[in-house]
């Protein structure tokens, strides 16, 4: 009597299948010597990818987006302490930071229901007293139980207060404040303050440069003008934006680290990925983006590392770095 046999897949060989595919995904297979900038790469390319999908899966099942992100300017939009101690030079060259606090009331209710609306109105932030031990993991200050701190205040919620469908207060540590968020920074033409939202310019870096127009905007999604004017959120993927997601049936167990060598030292800088999330344009073109210009719903444009990079630059640094090998 002849027994038919039938085999499957071992949980091995499932394993490794699954790693291909992901490894496949990002669009290369990169070969590489050791554990150098070519490692940093391809890790940065997947957890680009990875953490993307986690927060659109989790927008998709719950209705809303994680909450208690990370801003990386502080409070009152300082360039020295707090979170500015933890920014690298390549994170400031990026990205910017917006004075939402000296906005108009009636704007600043606008952008606060609008974020309400998919579940954002808690971010981790920083005041420029906070001073932390040398030891301190940059990525772990923005929670409020951070070892190390040294002076000053810990992390705290800055909070919008939204009740019966109305912007209360704007809170950190219960306390009402003006405060500044974390942008990618953009301009039509390239003059500083040719792009504002709510009065207030959108040009600048962290670094003090003007944007060069819209192009790094353009480039991360080519559905933004070059030459236009857009309010885009710089939001870190913390670990408190992952632990926000505690309970749902996607939930997101951790909050990827990236990594370049000295140019974002996870030891000495911050190194999250930051979604950036778009909140309005300057569809009449006058250079200021009104309260009738923010949509009713922001949208998550993309993630990128900590550079700044979209998942094409990180796969083209690494076979880049692997051909200088």
């Amino acid at each position: 009597m002849i027994r038919s046999k039938q085999k499957g897949f071992t949980l091995l060989e499932l394993l490794v299948v699954i790693t291909l595919l992901a490894v496949l995904s990002v669009g290369a297979l990169i070969a590489y010597d050791g554990i150098g900038e070519n490692a940093s790469n391809v890790a940065a390319a997947n957890n680009i990818k990875a953490a993307d999908s986690a927060i659109r899966a989790f927008r998709v099942v719950e209705n809303k987006y994680p909450n208690q992100w990370d801003n990386i300017a502080n409070i009152g939009g300082e360039s020295v302490g707090g979170a500015a101690a933890f920014r690298s030079d390549a994170t400031n060259a990026f990205f910017g930071q917006w004075n939402f606090g000296a906005t108009a009331a009636a704007f600043q209710q606008t952008v606060a229901l609008a974020l309400d609306s998919v579940g954002i109105n808690e971010f981790q932030s920083l005041t420029t007293g906070a001073t932390f031990a040398k030891t301190t993991a940059p990525n772990l200050a923005f929670n409020e139980s951070a070892p190390g701190l040294l002076g000053g205040d810990p992390s705290d919620e800055l909070e919008f207060v939204v009740e019966d469908g109305a912007l209360s207060a704007v809170v950190y540590d219960g306390v009402a404040v003006a405060p500044y968020f974390a942008i990618v920074p953009s301009s039509s033409g390239g003059v500083t303050g040719d792009c504002q939202a709510g009065g207030q310019s959108l040009t600048q870096t962290f670094s003090g440069s003007t944007a060069d127009e819209n192009r790094a905007l353009n480039l991360i999604n080519d559905n933004l003008d070059d030459d236009g004017c857009n309010l885009v959120l710089a939001l870190g993927f913390g670990k408190d934006a992952a632990g926000s997601t505690t309970g749902s049936s996607v939930a997101i167990s951790t909050a990827p680290t990236y990594t370049n060598g000295a140019i974002v030292n996870p030891s000495q800088h911050y190194a999250r990925y930051m979604a950036l999330f778009l909140l309005g344009s300057d569809d009449n073109e006058d250079g200021n983006i009104t309260a009738d210009e923010i949509n009713s719903k922001p949208t998550l444009l993309a993630v990128v590392d900590t550079e700044g990079r979209i998942i094409d630059q990180a796969i083209a640094a690494g076979y880049t770095s692997n051909n200088n090998n």
